[in-house]
């Protein structure tokens, strides 16, 4: 039976609260294979990632012969650290660091993590507050908050190769920067896409670039940028064209471009 077809919800206590995860495992498993530990965006939940993402991260993990789990935000949304609270897993102060860490221990191998928007912001808070090691980030549309709308530090705890991923026609995490906008309600102020990598490069070097039809990839030593000219706020693949969040050009895949940069397989 495929990946796909066997998904199982887990409940962990995580600080007096139940959250929940699911847990799809491969048809052959590799004990060499990471964890692929992936969090939604604002609105979403698991099963909404499955879709919105057309699988992909689901093929891949099939073909790695990898564990994937889909954790599931408080009230679909992460308590990522802005100063803005405008959920109440921000409100209720939820522990989502204490969630991921939990889950990145239970599995007991190198995780790598893939944060869709909100989901991406919590992963710009976990490897400055965390000691929970991860192997590899992966960020699609999740602009750093700037300074001032943040509660964590801007030292990186953890220094690990990063791969972002974003859309130069976002509607809602501007790709330049400025206000990020969901339904019409602020949710503060990113930086760009571009000083989103290089606060994950720390360096003033210039990287190299390569530009493919509507595809760029810009790369400093562990990081990597690809700018999908034309694209909105979509986890890019080849079969979806979610509603409301903007072009989703199918040029890309977001499943092969992890596997590429982590080389994976």
């Amino acid at each position: 039976m495929p990946l796909t077809d066997t998904p199982q919800t887990v409940s962990l206590d995580i600080g007096g609260r139940r959250r929940r995860y699911l847990h799809l495992a491969p048809t052959t498993p590799n004990p060499d294979a990471p964890l692929l530990l992936a969090l939604h965006g604002t609105t979403q939940k698991p099963a909404t990632m499955r879709r919105f993402s057309g699988r992909t991260f689901e093929h891949l993990a099939e073909s790695l012969g990898a564990d994937l789990v889909y954790l599931e935000g408080y009230r679909r949304a992460w308590n990522d650290g802005r100063r803005l609270q405008t959920s109440a897993a921000q409100r209720e102060n939820v522990d989502d660091i204490g969630f991921v860490e939990a889950v990145v221990r239970r599995f007991d191998r190198p995780t790598l993590a893939i944060g869709y928007s909100n989901g991406g912001q919590l992963l710009h808070r976990y490897v400055r507050e965390s000691d929970v090691p991860l192997a590899g980030a992966m960020l699609i549309a999740a602009g750093l908050p700037v300074a001032e709308d943040r509660e964590y530090p801007d030292d990186l705890r953890q220094s690990i190769p990063t791969l972002l991923i974003q859309g130069t026609a976002d509607p809602v995490m501007p790709y330049h920067g400025g206000t990020v906008r969901v339904l019409g309600r602020s949710k503060g102020q990113v930086i760009s896409a571009r000083e989103t990598a290089v606060a994950y490069a720390r360096t003033t070097d210039a990287p190299l670039e390569s530009t493919d039809g509507p595809v760029t990839r810009t790369d400093w030593p562990g990081v990597r940028l690809i700018t999908l000219a034309g694209a909105g706020h979509i986890i890019p693949n080849l079969v979806t064209s979610p509603p409301f969040v903007g072009p989703a050009p199918r040029v890309l895949d977001s499943g092969e471009e992890l596997r590429d940069f982590f080389t994976l397989g």
